[in-house]
């Protein structure tokens, strides 16, 4: 009988130590933080973009533009001078890679016309730089055109007393003007078709009064010809002197 109640006893005690020992605790699912995905708006890498964001802007144009005609409020070639009956403009190359007003007026007091006397100077009324010798699409008047002078870069007569003269420094045939070259004779003579009345087909080039390539076959004529006239009230700022004297005559 005693050794019945001890087996007893230690089956009881087996179970209540088997009914205390639990594995340890699981919390809840629920209570569980799910892992989340990353922000869709990190994207695979960069950093944090808000909807209300400006897109990014694109990178800017490494394209070289063309530079625009400098605004004038009012015409600073005007001269100071009672103005000549001008019909015509005549456009013209150096066929020269460099060159200035004084260069060119240098030459051109070397040169004779048919009764064997000197010319007067430069021929031409405005000369527009490259860059070489002048600033690149620097304007600048000459003597003829301070003193309203007929010019001698026409070849022909009536062009000479009637038509502005306009060269550009460079050789046209072997590559077209600078862009700044061109802006600037758009700009110049926009102004002077206003000034003077000159209509697009009076806007010519030096081949349209005589047989020469001038201004070059890279020489866009036809565009400059069309530039639509500029007019301003207002008085010029000045014009920049260039130092030469000249007395009008027949002389070139």
């Amino acid at each position: 009988m005693r050794q019945l109640r001890a087996s007893a006893l230690v089956m009881m005690c087996a179970a209540m130590m088997a009914g205390c020992w639990q594995p340890a605790t699981v919390p809840p699912p629920a209570s569980i933080a799910p892992r989340l995905p990353p922000p869709a708006s990190l994207g695979p890498v960069g950093p944090l973009v808000s909807p209300l964001s400006e897109p990014p802007s694109s990178a800017p144009s490494l394209e070289p533009l063309e530079p625009a005609p400098q605004s004038i409020s009012a015409n600073p070639w005007r001269p100071t001078v009672k103005p000549r009956n001008w019909k015509s403009i005549v456009l013209h190359h150096t066929a020269a890679e460099a060159g200035s007003v004084e260069s060119i007026h240098e030459t051109h007091l070397k040169r004779k016309d048919a009764s064997g006397n000197n010319w007067l100077g430069i021929g031409y009324h405005f000369v527009i730089g490259n860059g070489n010798g002048m600033g690149d699409g620097e304007i600048e008047p000459t003597f003829r055109w301070k003193q309203q002078m007929h010019g001698a870069h026409a070849g022909e007569k009536e062009h000479n007393q009637t038509g502005i003269g306009i060269t550009l420094i460079g050789n046209f045939d072997e590559k077209p003007p600078t862009s700044r070259q061109l802006a600037a004779v758009k700009q110049l003579v926009s102004v002077l078709k206003a000034e003077y009345g000159i209509p697009n087909d009076q806007v010519i080039g030096h081949g349209d009064v005589k047989a020469t390539a001038c201004p070059g076959k890279l020489f866009p004529l036809e565009e400059v010809r069309l530039t639509p006239a500029l007019a301003f009230d207002q008085p010029p700022s000045g014009i920049r002197p260039v130092g030469f004297a000249g007395t009008e005559g027949s002389r070139p």
